[in-house]
Parts: C-alpha cells; structure tokens; sequence
C-alpha cells in the first residue's frame, strides 16, 4: 500500500515538471515571435538620401556670370546718368544740358498757386549767376513728380523791356512741343508744352513752383508770341 501510494506520487510529481518544462517553453517562443522585426516595416524606410556634389568649374562660371551682370547694370546707370530717352524712343544725350531750375522742397514759394492745381512742385531758380542759355544748346526741364524733360534753343533775344527770353523744343518731337522761357530782374517765368499737357514756372526771389496747367488754363494756342513779359522794372544785364 504504502509502495503504491509513492510510486503514484512520483507519478504525479513528473507530470507536473514535464507540464512546467513545456509551458517554460512555449512562453519562451513566444517572446521570440513577438522581438522579431517586422520585415514590413523595413521596407517603408525611406531610401538613403544622395549627397549632392557641387563642380568647381560650375561656381567659378555662375560668380563670372553674376559679375558681368553686376558690372552691365553699373554701366547702364551711369549712362543714364548722362542721357535720357524721348517719348519716340531715342536715346538723347544731356550730359551738356544745363538745369533751369532745381526742386527744393525745402522753400516757401511766396506767390500762390493758381486755382485748380493739383499737381505741383516747388523749385528754386538760381537768381545771382542766372545761366541764360544760347541757340543751340539743351535745357533741362524737372516737372512736377521727378520727371525730367530736355528742350533744345532755338531763338533767344532780350524783349523790348529788357528781360531775356528764349524759346526751343522739346528734343525728341521736332518742332510740335515749344517752351518758352523769361528770365526778369528778380523773377522768371516759363510755359512748357509736353504730349502728357502743358506747364508753368513761376519764381519770385529764386523760390516759386512748377506745376500743371488745367486743361483750361492750356498755353498751347497757335499765334501766342515768342516771349512772355514780366511787368516790372528792372535793370537787365
């Protein structure tokens, strides 16, 4: 009885450790399944990026390049410096031109502007060494806005009550746009005519305004006399 019953338990005492052995088992194969990597994923990575490679040759093409530009560009302003282009397209050359007046925002004109004027600029005209341009030479004309004009002499004389006056045309247009402009003892005035309208100087003293006619008040009809008087006295030298 007592062989039986031992014999029974180390039955029993080796089924339990086979059953042990076998679930140690199978907990460790199922941890390896679950650690290994998962081949899809390895082919979702993103592909290794190339390493861009730069020619030497190519940088030093592409700085000469750019220089050349830079050096063009430097060129085309100091040409426009000296020369400005007409309304027909040609290249005009004012390197000679002298300034009929400057804009000087800095003055307080002491005549009013007109009624209507909306577009204005206040200039100074040099009164002490005054330059009274000949035949043949340019003069450049600043309109209100920064705009520049060139008018070129065709006749000058001094007017019966002494001022000095001369009269041209805008270069680029032959003889379809006239100005005309008079130089008193402290004053002068000026009409320019332009295909954009016409437009008056006005300076008293050295300081006055430029500024754009209304079309009512255009100075542009046909029979006007070649000079412009000024009434008042002086003494013209």
């Amino acid at each position: 009885m007592s062989r039986s019953s031992g014999s029974n338990l180390k039955r029993i005492y080796w089924v339990f450790v086979v059953v042990a052995v076998l679930l140690v088992l199978y907990q460790v194969s199922r941890n390896s399944h679950i650690l290994q990597p998962d081949e899809r994923l390895q082919e979702l990575q993103p592909a290794p990026v190339a390493q861009l490679s730069l020619d030497p040759d190519a940088l030093v093409n592409a700085e000469a390049a750019l220089q050349q530009a830079q050096d063009a560009l430097i060129g085309q302003a100091a040409m426009q410096a000296k020369a400005t282009t007409s309304d027909t397209g040609t290249v005009l050359d004012t390197s000679t031109a002298t300034n009929a007046w400057q804009a000087d925002p800095q003055v307080s004109p002491a005549i009013p502007l007109p009624d209507a004027v909306v577009d204005y600029e206040p200039v100074s005209v040099d009164m002490d060494s005054p330059a009274y341009p000949g035949v043949g030479e340019q003069v450049k004309l600043m309109l209100p806005g920064g705009s520049e004009l060139v008018a070129k002499v065709a006749s000058s004389h001094e007017n019966p009550n002494g001022d000095y006056s001369w009269r041209g045309y805008l270069e680029g247009h032959g003889d379809e746009y006239p100005v005309v402009m008079t130089y008193g003892g402290n004053s002068v005035f000026a009409t320019i005519t332009t295909p954009q309208g016409s437009y008056t100087l006005e300076s008293v003293n050295g300081s006055g305004w430029v500024y754009k006619n209304p079309s009512e008040f255009e100075l542009s009809e046909p029979g006007k006399n070649d000079y412009l008087e000024i009434p008042h006295a002086h003494d013209h030298e």
